[in-house]
């Protein structure tokens, strides 16, 4: 099986450092029973074939084979989103951790996305609470392992949906970076929690009239305006990267990648802007970015670099050399920090009664990210950092906070 098209580079740029990886997780109500955990993510083997693959190294590409062996389930480790060492791991690119009532699921990016991601735990959570004797009831809102996948489900979507429009090139400048006193831990990754109700954050949002994606998005550029080096914003503008879920847009099933990104701008120039001038700005941003039209056409630049003659004919070796070097070069250069909005994770009610939460983390790489997932009326926001300072989640936090929300704060403590 071949990598999708945003598979691709992860291969080649992955580091220790870098890790390509991200987590999400489900708390349950009961402690985890590892030998349960490693039957229900067996069981599910043959509905997620493109989970349960190995990587192997091509004349052109990289590409995958089935991996037979038996998927290996962990104990949590202090490293969030470590490199992903599949020699260490029977061949895999995605663990299955415990530690206490949290089923965490680690994925290598080449792999899938938050979506792809998503299902496979819910599917996992589910499979596990019936093998735990737990009356649930799918209403649909699982992946049911008595299905077979789908051709849709297992497609390339970027490469399915690309069309031959003559390509656009969007200009990615250098932007402000956020620096700190890095942690002692090489690989190190601190976590905080944010968590509040849903319905008072979309009042809020709503009261601004903005959508809670454009809210947040602005709020940490607030943030990070209050707390940033002035001068060095006055140089380089602020850049937020936001994910897409482009399933949203274009139609697609597939459970590989299928997200895209754009940057919102905000140059300062030294300016103190209030948070609705702010947020005026990142909602004509998202306006002009979120359109069927123009999402094509980063799909489209996407893809078209693949299929450029050179780069098709171009060796592995060689094309790991370049990208390397081109990712090491602007790879973080166009954007300060990331943040993602998986939206509403659903449920059927039975097995809600399971199960408290869910998590997302990014990895941190070189540049923090913010991942954030809403469920059962709670709003989950989770900032990841690879420096000690928490100056910026201070002033996000006291911000809804001073606009009347309850928020409940939680950290790893990593120092």
């Amino acid at each position: 099986m071949r990598l999708d098209n945003a598979a691709k580079i992860y291969p080649v740029v992955a580091t220790e450092k870098n890790s390509g990886v991200f987590r999400v997780a489900a708390i349950l109500n009961e402690l985890i029973d590892q030998k349960i955990l490693f039957q229900a993510v067996e069981d599910s083997r043959d509905r997620f074939p493109s989970f349960f693959v190995k990587l192997h190294q091509g004349f052109f590409w990289f590409y995958y084979e089935p991996n037979l062996k038996p998927v290996m389930i962990k104990n949590e480790s202090p490293y969030i989103c470590d490199e992903m060492n599949a020699h260490k791991n029977n061949g895999y690119l995605f663990k299955f951790l415990c530690y206490e009532n949290r089923i965490s699921l680690e994925v290598f990016h080449s792999l899938s996305d938050g979506t792809g991601a998503f299902a496979f735990l819910k599917a996992v959570v589910f499979r596990y609470l019936e093998l735990k004797g737990k009356r649930i009831i799918n209403d649909g809102s699982i992946l049911s392992l008595d299905d077979r996948p789908t051709k849709e489900e297992l497609e390339d979507s970027y490469n399915a949906l690309y069309t031959k429009k003559k390509r656009l090139r969007f200009p990615n400048p250098t932007a402000y970076r956020i620096k700190g006193k890095k942690f002692k831990a090489s690989g190190g990754i601190g976590l905080i929690g944010v968590h509040l109700q849903t319905d008072a954050l979309k009042l809020l949002a709503k009261r601004y009239q903005a959508t809670i994606s454009e809210f947040l998005v602005g709020l940490l550029c607030y943030s990070i305006i209050q707390t940033g080096d002035q001068k060095q914003l006055s140089k380089h503008p602020l850049r937020i990267s936001v994910p897409v879920n482009m399933r949203r847009f274009l139609y697609s099933n597939s459970l590989r990648n299928f997200s895209l990104f754009f940057n919102t701008i905000l140059d300062t120039r030294g300016i103190e802007l209030s948070f609705e001038t702010i947020l005026s700005m990142i909602q004509d941003q998202f306006k002009h970015e979120l359109t069927v039209e123009r999402l094509q056409d980063r799909l489209n630049e996407n893809v078209q670099f693949e299929k450029n003659f050179m780069v098709k004919i171009m060796p592995l070796i060689l094309k790991k050399l370049i990208f390397k070097i081109g990712y090491n070069i602007i790879g973080n250069r166009p954007s300060t920090i990331s943040l993602t909005n998986f939206g509403e994770i659903k449920l059927p009610e039975l097995m809600k009664e399971e199960v408290q939460r869910f998590e997302f983390n990014l990895a941190s790489g070189k540049k923090p990210g913010v991942a954030v997932n809403t469920y059962n009326n709670t709003t989950n926001i989770i900032f990841n950092r690879c420096f000690k300072s928490t100056e910026l989640e201070r002033v996000f936090v006291k911000f809804l906070v001073d606009q009347g929300l309850k928020i409940q704060v939680d950290s790893n403590h990593w120092q």
